[in-house]
């Protein structure tokens, strides 16, 4: 079988039954008792903010539903058929082609909406999006940095939580869910609220007297108030979870600070993105004068949305709720062509840079719109807010960043700060494996080695050290061991196109090449363009 023949017959995933979830996502034991609420909730973009494809009050449009990725030459293709969502890839010299299925979205689709692709139950992003605000279709972000359509990125819990409600997802593993993978669309009451049950179970027993054992954020002291919005817009720079720490860390009542903490640069005015609401909101002069007054639910109420006659006015009144109308110099021409807006002069739309074709409200309040900023990528990190940061997070943090950016100064700052931690805390999981992978990113893999053995016999779910350890050991020769844990990472996350390929390397010099054959093909399935799988399936072929 020729190698253009292979990638065009594996191409294909098709579309199971994808159990129907309830729309909208507030939790369905509260609608009884709460109908008003729960029937202006399911209008607003948190409650759309996930579902089955094809479902939720915004729809997408197939106009302009083909584009084409100049630089790497595959033209995309998203379509319906029969109420699914399928994708379409296609090489423009025909040698590749094939089409997979989306069967959920992410996103309320009031800014854009993103999809996942589903493999044995592991989720992956899709590399297309749709945009609202031009009603196309075009690349998510980031994934123009490929040079091959990036078909495996895993979709972790940690993300997915701030879409969706009551994951499915499958202990031991990275990205892998029950089907369906979410047991409400959107975000239900208990993320802002906390668990209902012992809510439920005391008003149904007719005692409505003292606490009623339910979370109402706009009662809580300040920080904790504040933790129920920034648990999922506030990202800052970096996010380090507490020892033992993961997504399901915090619940709504307590302090995020308790779970993790969240680094800023120190200094700079970071341009808009995607989750920077409480850090811009943090920087406007009206929530320095206002303290502890002025939160989101000052201005938002989570539970209705006004209408877009009415959105002008709505807000203009919460402004001036703090200022008076008079002291405003813009002219009444000026100010009436904008529908006497406040936001439109002083939260001014700005490109999120972070997402390409997406604009979102600057919450820094700015008395006039300025000029976008980059934040500087040499400042120091600090905890949010002033928040207590111990030398462990700032390692972490510091690694964290080091990772991304590879750059010898940063691992360098990153290992000089993770040894004295590691010394301190050796069974610390999160500190082993970053500083070996740093290690064995700076060349140093005899003092990488003991560091991933000791993760894993700490923590038999992690796939960092398998991976890690297993290089290390194809390296020297030794393609059993290798072979032994780069199997056991891709039972935890299925995607991992690299992994695979030195699977199959490893296989096929230790004498397997029909598993060698056999590891490329699924690498090519879930990864159809990706060059060394295709190569190395090429030199296999030719052997």
């Amino acid at each position: 079988m020729s190698l253009a023949r292979l990638a065009t017959v594996v191409f294909v995933i098709a579309l199971s039954t994808v159990p129907t979830l309830p729309m909208p996502a507030a939790s369905r034991d509260c609608a009884p008792c709460h109908k008003a609420i729960y029937d202006t909730y399911e209008q607003t973009p948190m409650a759309q903010s996930s579902g089955p494809a094809g479902a939720g009050l915004i729809r997408e449009t197939f106009d302009h539903a083909a584009f084409d990725h100049a630089p790497t030459g595959f033209r995309y293709r998203i379509s319906q058929a029969r109420g699914d969502l399928m994708l379409e890839v296609a090489k423009a010299d025909g040698s590749l082609r094939g089409r997979k299925s989306m069967p959920y979205f992410v996103g309320s689709g009031a800014t854009a909406r993103s999809y996942l692709l589903v493999d044995d139950g592991y989720l992956y992003q899709s590399p297309v999006a749709w945009y609202a605000a031009g009603k196309k279709w075009g690349l998510a972000p980031n994934y123009e940095t490929y040079g091959y359509p990036f078909l495996t990125r895993p979709v972790m819990p940690a993300c997915l939580s701030c879409h969706a409600s009551s994951l499915t997802a499958v202990p031991g593993t990275q990205n892998r869910y029950a089907t369906p993978p979410f047991a409400e669309a959107g975000i239900s009451c208990e993320r802002c609220h906390g668990a209902g049950e012992r809510h439920i179970q005391k008003m149904q027993s007719g005692d409505v007297s003292g606490d009623r054992a339910i979370v109402n954020p706009a009662n809580l002291p300040a920080d904790r108030r504040d933790s129920v919005c920034a648990q999922c817009h506030l990202s800052g720079e970096v996010r380090v979870m507490k020892p033992g720490g993961d997504w399901q860390s915090y619940t709504p009542g307590h302090r995020l600070t308790d779970s993790q903490t969240v680094f800023v640069r120190a200094g700079t005015t970071p341009g808009v993105r995607v989750t920077s609401h409480v850090e811009k909101l943090a920087l406007s002069a009206c929530k320095r004068a206002s303290g502890d007054r002025l939160w989101c639910g000052y201005c938002h109420d989570p539970h209705s949305l006004p209408k877009p006659a009415d959105r002008a006015a709505f807000f203009r009144g919460k402004c001036q709720s703090c200022h008076e109308s008079k002291p405003c110099t813009a002219t009444h021409a000026a100010r009436a062509a904008r529908q006497d807006d406040c936001a439109a002069c002083h939260m001014p739309k700005s490109t999120a840079a972070d997402a390409q074709h997406v604009v979102y409200t600057d919450h820094s309040i700015p008395r006039r719109p300025r000029k976008e900023t980059v934040v500087a990528a040499s400042a120091d990190l600090v905890p949010f807010a002033q928040a207590a940061a111990d030398p462990r997070d700032l390692a972490l943090a510091y690694a964290i960043v080091a990772s991304r950016t590879s750059k010898p100064a940063d691992q360098n700052r990153a290992i000089a700060l993770l040894e004295p931690v590691e010394r301190h805390s050796p069974e610390d999981v999160e500190v082993l494996l970053y500083l070996a992978e740093l290690y064995r990113n700076t060349s140093r893999p005899d003092a990488a080695i003991p560091l991933y053995r000791r993760a894993m016999q700490l923590d038999k779910t992690q796939v960092t050290a398998s991976v890690g350890l297993g290089g290390i050991l194809m390296e020297r020769g030794d393609f059993a061991g290798a072979i032994s844990l780069w199997q056991d990472a891709l039972a935890r996350n299925g995607g991992l196109p690299f992994v695979r390929v030195n699977l199959a390397m490893a296989q096929w010099r230790s004498g397997d090449p029909e598993g060698a054959e056999s590891t490329l093909r699924k690498a090519i399935e879930l990864s159809p363009a990706f060059p060394p799988a295709l190569e190395l399936m090429e030199q296999l072929h030719r052997r």
